[in-house]
């Protein structure tokens, strides 16, 4: 085990390579998607502080959902999945990221810890973690010495460990930040959890990838 940070307890331990199975099972979710996992939440109180309500929740399978966003012309039908791990809500949004908003990442952090990884692959790889609705830390895990927060430096080691560096860039980037996300939070994701229907729900005012590329939010 490693450092503590922010009084939550020692880091688990993880690399990048322990999250290189989302490219080689699910290339197509790898090209884009928003992981935000908040501790202490049920899956419906997660989904609930992110605006959506308990009538419009059902199973959803994942692949349903990113199968449906590479076969439409238009923007893609934004769904949004959830489910507990190890004390924490993971929220997976297949076509979207309505967590990386800062009014939604405030909401979901209240009195509590958000950590949400963002990937539009070539494009964004972002990283923040939330604490009781205040930004800690924010970067891009292409440019990981770019940090924003009030505590910007306060995962440099643990950067360091997955393989963000500023002299030497991350050969995947997106499994980099997957993998602070675990020591952040403890959880690890693995390829069976997104494998069947996840409580989820499909979501209203969809903002495109593209659209929040070309704007980004911290």
């Amino acid at each position: 085990m490693s450092q503590e940070v922010g009084g939550e307890g020692p880091m688990a331990v993880a690399f990048a390579r322990d999250y290189t199975w989302l490219r080689e099972t699910q290339p197509d979710l790898a090209e884009a998607y928003c992981l935000s996992y908040v501790r202490g939440l049920s899956k419906a109180e997660a989904l609930g502080r992110l605006g959506v309500e308990e009538r419009r929740l059902r199973c959803l399978p994942i692949a349903e959902a990113v199968e449906a966003g590479l076969c439409c012309e238009g923007r893609p039908p934004l769904t949004v999945h959830a489910m507990s791990v190890n004390g924490w809500a993971v929220i997976v949004e297949p076509t979207g990221c309505r967590a990386t908003r800062p009014e939604s990442y405030r909401a979901l952090s209240a009195e509590t810890e958000l950590v949400s990884v963002r990937v539009l692959m070539e494009h964004r790889y972002e990283f923040r973690w939330v604490i009781d609705g205040v930004l800690q830390t924010f970067f891009d895990a292409r440019t990981p010495g770019l940090r924003r927060g009030t505590r910007p430096d306060a995962l440099g080691d643990q950067m360091l460990s997955v393989g963000l560096s500023e002299d030497t860039p991350a050969p995947d980037p997106g499994a980099a930040a997957l993998a602070l996300a675990e020591r952040v939070t403890g959880v690890r994701i693995r390829s069976s959890h997104l494998a069947g229907p996840l409580l989820g729900a499909e979501l209203d005012a969809p903002v495109t990838l593209a659209a929040s590329a070309a704007h980004p939010r911290i």
